[in-house]
């Protein structure tokens, strides 16, 4: 027994009628195409983290580096603003030496000099400072412009540890730090010139390891020369006008 045909509706189109079935199976498959929404936060990205972390690590560098303690009496010479009426002269190597010590050296070597004990050698007394044999100025010029690691004896005392590289600092910053803690907390020993650094600088420019103790001490001591050791003297200040 066969169902009976019904007969088409008034208005009825077949043609329509696939055609608007045909559409709705396109729009369906496009659906299932995307992504069901999910619930919850998405975790953060590898890549966006290392970058992250990478600038916070690179701040604080910066900052630790060129931050002078955060202190109102530290500034960088070279951004400092001239005042109308020029140049003021030359700057004095201690104030100099000050500033970069408090900026680049009084973590490790603390404001008494004394150092951190058992970690990081005094300045304060220190053979090593004040050129005292086997010691020489050499020896400390070189250790501050390459840097030193290993066993090193201070004071009697046995430190292990290591000091970087300054070879960022100017040869008149370096002559100004060293001449400032050669003549700070009691120590007593001539200033180091500009000039003398620069010839260490040269003569050693090959260099790319940091020094040991050993080795400096194998080289021959050398004191800065007595003509080079005294500090420039400010410039004679003009005459006064003549009274009118």
């Amino acid at each position: 027994m066969t169902s009976p045909t019904l007969p088409p509706e008034e208005g009825f189109n077949e043609k329509d009628h696939h055609e608007e079935i045909d559409l709705a199976e396109v729009h369906a498959s496009i659906l299932r195409e995307q992504a069901d929404p999910k619930e919850g936060g998405e975790p953060i990205p590898l890549w966006l983290l290392t970058i992250f972390f990478a600038i916070v690590f690179w701040a604080g560098l910066y900052l630790a580096n060129n931050s002078g303690g955060f202190r109102a009496d530290v500034f960088d010479p070279s951004q400092a603003v001239q005042v109308a009426g020029g140049d003021t002269g030359p700057v004095d190597p201690k104030v100099l030496g000050k500033r970069v010590f408090t900026q680049s050296c009084v973590v490790c070597h603390q404001p008494t000099g004394l150092g951190l004990p058992g970690v990081f050698p005094p300045l304060a007394g220190s053979e090593w400072v004040l050129g005292t044999d086997p010691h020489g100025d050499n020896h400390l010029v070189k250790l501050v412009l390459k840097g030193m690691q290993g066993p090193v004896k201070v004071k009697d005392v046995d430190y292990n540890n290591a000091m970087p590289a300054w070879t960022q600092l100017s040869d008149e910053q370096i002559a100004g730090v060293l001449t400032y803690i050669r003549s700070e907390w009691g120590n007593a020993a001539p200033p180091i010139s500009t000039e003398y650094v620069k010839s260490i600088r040269e003569k050693t420019a090959d260099r790319t390891d940091p020094w040991t103790a050993k080795e400096l001490l194998d080289i021959p001591a050398e004191k800065v020369p007595a003509a080079e050791s005294a500090p420039s003297a400010p410039p004679a200040a003009p005459p006064a006008p003549p009274a009118t």
